[in-house]
Order: C-alpha cells, then structure tokens, then sequence
C-alpha cells in the first residue's frame, strides 16, 4: 500500500510570493504607456521593459525553487565522522537543511539554530521548522535552539559536523565572525558543510545588478576559509549555487 504523502511547509512571506510579479506587470505597464502615449520617447521605454523582463525572470526562478522537492537534497560529501555525530544545522530557517540532515545520519543529534527573524519566512521560520519537524517524524533528535550565529552560546569543540545553506549570503561583512565561530564550535578534524548563493544568472535576474555588489564569487568564499583556518576540500555547484565542504584540521590534544 503506498504510504502517504507528507505535508511540508516551506512557504515565504506575501512581498517575495508576488513581489517580483507584481513589479514586472508594473514595469511592464509603464514601458507600454511610455512607447504608445510618448512617442518621441520610444527608446526611453526600453528601459522599464527590460527590467519587467528581468523581473518576470526572477519570478520564475523563485516559483520553481519553491515547487522543488521539499526536502533538500545535499551535495553527495564525506560529511559524518560517525554514525552518532552532533550537528549543528546554522541558519535552520524552516527546517529544509534539518530534514535533509535528518534522514541521511539516523542516529546523529541535530542542533537547529536560527534568531527566526527573517522577513521573507512566515513567522521567521519556527512555527514552520516546528510543523515540518513533526512531518517528517523527527523531532526527538533534534533540538531548536534560538541564537545568532555570529556569537554562538556553545563551549568550544561542542560539534562533530555543521553545515549551513543559504544562510551565510544574509551576513554581509559578518561572514567572517561567523565563520570563526563556526570553527571555534567544531570539533578538530571535524568537517563544515556550506552552501551559497554565487554570482550567476539566476542571482542576476532575482537581484539584477545588486546582485555583482551582493553576492560573492567562489574565490572569495575561499580567501574567507583560509582567513578563518578552514581547508577546503571539496566544492561545487549545486541549485543554482555553490557548496563547499571545509575541514577544521586535526591540532594535538584536540577534544574528541
């Protein structure tokens, strides 16, 4: 008998839902106004018609991500040190990174933190972690924890793995304190999962030309591993993105 399916939630708020549609009608009405009532600025409403069009793009670039499969599909890494490791899920958000982590170690403790205050999720992510959560069937090994991942409340070498996708995009020049903490709070040799939003098209046509400002490159993300005593050892493309899987390196007397 077929099992049956179950309900996640991984909605954002109203403003990204239609935001982009609604800009690229908007736009879109303007550069038709512009060519029909003011003829001698037909050039001028190129301009407006081609940002409809880079709206309408990013607005089909964020439908699709949202009808992807619900639960996210990591890089295929050598990420666990054990069947039983500790791991902290950086930036949950609704929780797609915990399930994914959930149903690939079945015995590892999961840490899922967030400060649950982002615009663009529905209540900042909890309400809908915690519902997803209990869909998936896995909220006895994972525990939620509120915080900023820029000044982690945890002893050092506290985990066994991190990992953290499309949260670290959000911190602008903070990156690197949170990628410090992320290193003081892994074990030694332990490994750290990231996935990024890069410059591409994709990025190009949600963010157009913030995004060349916003968003950073791969070689940038690298200087960042090695100013912060990571080694990279592996990285790729993935969802439009980038991953990079990064080793804090094994030190003498180190904390198992």
């Amino acid at each position: 008998m077929q099992t049956k399916t179950r309900k996640f939630n991984f909605g954002w708020g109203k403003t990204w839902t239609f935001g982009f549609l609604a800009g690229g009608v908007i736009f879109l009405a303007l550069s038709v106004a512009t060519y029909i009532f003011l003829p001698s600025l037909k050039l001028v409403s190129l301009l407006p018609f081609l940002i409809s069009l880079n709206l309408f793009a990013g607005d089909a670039i964020l439908r699709f991500v949202n009808r992807m499969e619900s639960e996210l599909v990591l890089p295929f890494v050598d990420l666990f040190a054990s069947d039983h490791d500790l791991i902290l899920d950086a930036g949950c958000g609704h929780g797609r990174t915990t399930i994914a982590l959930s149903k690939t170690t079945k015995k590892g403790r999961i840490v899922a933190l967030d400060r649950f205050d982002a615009s663009y999720i529905e209540n900042g992510g909890k309400t809908l972690l915690e519902s997803n959560l209990k869909a998936a069937n896995n909220t006895d090994r994972v525990q939620i924890v509120q915080g900023d991942v820029t000044n982690l409340k945890f002893d050092a070498a506290t985990f066994d793995t991190i990992a953290c996708s499309y949260m670290m995009d959000h911190l602008g020049e903070e990156k690197i304190l949170a990628l410090r903490e992320l290193n003081r709070v892994l074990k030694s040799g332990g490994k750290f999962l990231l996935v990024v939003i890069v410059r591409n098209y994709a990025t190009f046509a949600i963010a157009s030309f913030i995004s060349l400002v916003a968003m950073g490159t791969k070689e940038s993300w690298r200087e960042l591993f090695r100013q912060t005593n990571f080694k990279l050892l592996e990285e790729g493309d993935i969802n439009g993105g980038a991953y990079f899987l990064v080793e804090k390196p094994k030190t003498i007397n180190a904390k198992k």
